[in-house]
């Protein structure tokens, strides 16, 4: 995660024939997969808690 950007995403790589990564997916949603195991990622919830905890305290 890079805090300097909007939004929390996730980019998956593989490497390639090349013998270099190459990107073969780019999200910024709800992330789902089943390898090694099935697990799920709301990227957008997120990114409303970081937004959360870098919102400056109001008073």
């Amino acid at each position: 995660m890079d805090p300097l950007q909007e939004r929390v995403t996730r980019t998956e790589c593989t490497f390639g024939a090349n013998r270099e990564y190459e990107q073969v997916a780019h999200t910024e949603d709800l992330f789902v997969t089943e390898r090694p195991w099935k697990v799920s990622v709301d990227l957008p919830a997120l990114t409303s808690r970081k937004n959360d905890l870098l919102a400056p305290d109001e008073e």
